[in-house]
C-alpha cells in the first residue's frame, strides 16, 4: 500500500555520516499555520511605507524564531534580487544573532564588531580612535565631540555602512539579549541605541526574541510609536484548528527523518503536544536527538516509547510553560477603560499644578 505521507529526505543521506543525517534534519525548514502567519505579519509591517521602523517579532522559547528570521531573511533575499544583480556591492538585507553578554552588559562593541563582519569588513579589530590622528594625515577631520570611544566609533563606522551597502531590513536574532543590563536604568540607553541605528542609517530592524523585548513597549515610549509587535505563539491544546495544524506540522517533519522507515508518531499526536508544549522548535529539537541515537544504535526507525527516553523533563517544561504564560498575558493589551482613567488622571495632575 502506497504510504499517504511519503519521505522528503534525499534518500542518498542512508549513507551517509551520523553528524550529516542529523545535521539535515536541523537544518531543514518546513512551513507550518503559526509560522506562516506570522511570517505574513512581518513582511506586512517590514513593506509598509507608513509603518514601523522597529517590528518586534515576539514568542516564547522553542516556537521557531530563528527558523522565522531564517524565513524573513530569504524572502526578503528574493524580493531584493534585482538590486543585488545590479550592485553586487549591495547588502539589502542583513541578519545576525545578538550575543548574549559574558559580563554583566550587552556588549554594543561586540554586535557593531559583527555587524560590520556581515557587511564584508574585515578591519573592524583595527577601528579604534588614535589621538589627533587627524594632525597625523592630511585632510582627515577631527573626531565628532560625542566620538571619544571605540565603541562610539564603531556605531558610527557601522551607520555609514549599512548606507553605503544599501541596507533597508537589518534582523536581529535573539534580540532579548540587547536588553540584558545590569541596572534598570540602564535600559534606556539600550532603547536609544536602537533608536539611533533605525534613524541614522535609514533600515527597518526586526527584533526577534522572548517576550522580554515586551520591555520595550512598556518603558520606551519613543521606540513604541516607530514599531509594530508580531506574536508568534506556540499552539493551543485547547483549539481544535491549533490541534490539527500541529499535528500537520509534526507530519512534516516525520518526512524530514532521513531513517530507512518513516516513524508513525503522529499516532500519538497528544503525548507530541503535551510534551513539547505546543511548540514546533521543542518538538524538533527532540526529534533531532531521537534521530541521533537511533541512527548510533542501528535502529531503522523509531516510536514515541524510544522518544520519551530524550523529551525534557516535566520540570523543564513546566519552566518554559510558566515562561510562556506570563510572556502571553503580558501580551495582552490594555481596556479602554483603563486609557480614558490614564487621561483622566492627567487631567486632574493638570488641574492641580
Amino acid at each position: 500500500m502506497t504510504n499517504a505521507h511519503p519521505q522528503r529526505f534525499p534518500v542518498q543521506l542512508l549513507g551517509s555520516t551520523t553528524e550529516n543525517r542529523v545535521q539535515y534534519f536541523r537544518d531543514c525548514l518546513i512551513e507550518h499555520a503559526n509560522q506562516q502567519e506570522c511570517l505574513a505579519r512581518a513582511m506586512s509591517a517590514i513593506y509598509s511605507a507608513c509603518g514601523p521602523r522597529i517590528v518586534q517579532v515576539v514568542g516564547p522559547t522553542g516556537a521557531g524564531k530563528s527558523t522565522l528570521s531564517r524565513k524573513i531573511y530569504q524572502a526578503l533575499l528574493e524580493q531584493y534580487r534585482d538590486l543585488i544583480n545590479m550592485d553586487p556591492g549591495a547588502v539589502p538585507v542583513a541578519i545576525l544573532d545578538a550575543i548574549a553578554p559574558n559580563g554583566s552588559s550587552f556588549n554594543w562593541k561586540d554586535f557593531y564588531i559583527r555587524l560590520l563582519e556581515k557587511h564584508g569588513d574585515i578591519l573592524t579589530n583595527r577601528k579604534m580612535l588614535v589621538p589627533r590622528q587627524h594632525d597625523l594625515f592630511e585632510g582627515l577631520s577631527a573626531p565628532l565631540p560625542l566620538e571619544r570611544t571605540t565603541t562610539e566609533a564603531l556605531r558610527r563606522t557601522s551607520e555609514k555602512c549599512l548606507k553605503y551597502r544599501k541596507t533597508k531590513v537589518l534582523i536581529i536574532d535573539e534580540a532579548h539579549h540587547v536588553l540584558m543590563v545590569n541596572d534598570p536604568k540602564r535600559l534606556e540607553f539600550q532603547f536609544e541605541a536602537l533608536k539611533s541605528l533605525t534613524i541614522e542609517s535609514n533600515v527597518v530592524i526586526v527584533l526577534v526574541g522572548t517576550y522580554k523585548l515586551l520591555a520595550i513597549r512598556d518603558q520606551s515610549g519613543q521606540l513604541v510609536r516607530r514599531s509594530e509587535i508580531v506574536h508568534f505563539p506556540r499552539y493551543n491544546l485547547r483549539q481544535k484548528e491549533d490541534c490539527q495544524n500541529f499535528l500537520n506540522a509534526l507530519i512534516e517533519l516525520e518526512r524530514q527523518l532521513p531513517l530507512p522507515v518513516m516513524p508513525n508518531l503522529h499516532a500519538k499526536v497528544r503525548y507530541f503536544f503535551l510534551k513539547s508544549g505546543g511548540s514546533i522548535g521543542i518538538l524538533k529539537d527532540w526529534l533531532s536527538r531521537c534521530l541521533e541515537h537511533a541512527i548510533l544504535r542501528g535502529m531503522r526507525t523509531f516510536d514515541a516509547k524510544f522518544a520519551e527516553e530524550f523529551a525534557l523533563s516535566n520540570k523543564s517544561l513546566i519552566t518554559i510553560l510558566d515562561e510562556a504564560i506570563e510572556g502571553e498575558i503580558a501580551l495582552e493589551d490594555a481596556s479602554l477603560d483603563e486609557v480614558k482613567a490614564v487621561n483622566q488622571r492627567a487631567i486632574l495632575t493638570t488641574c492641580q499644578r
